[in-house]
């Protein structure tokens, strides 16, 4: 089964977009105001999939931000992904 379409990935996404008050937090830090329709994975599911469901690494994007995260031709973070991916942490134990 696709994880995008599993109950638990949704009810996580509405939880993140909901917490983030259903704004980009990417164009937040310029001061615009755009609206999140996109929640996104800091750390790449496929390389950290014990981390899909952890809110410290999801935040919410507009899609224009969201497609300057990852090369969509090889899904490699970008260095604005990879900007994101060093600002969230795991929370120590």
């Amino acid at each position: 089964m696709n994880f995008y379409k599993s109950k638990p990935w949704k009810i996580k996404r509405e939880k993140i977009l909901r917490h983030d008050q259903y704004e980009c937090r990417n164009c937040k830090r310029y001061g615009r105001n755009r609206i999140a329709n996109t929640v996104h994975h800091c750390n790449p599911l496929l390389e950290y999939p014990e981390f899909r469901l952890e809110s410290w690494n999801l935040i919410s994007l507009c899609s224009t931000c969201h497609d300057k995260m990852h090369d969509r031709e090889n899904d490699v973070l970008t260095e604005l992904g990879e900007f994101w991916r060093e600002k969230v942490t795991p929370p120590s134990y």
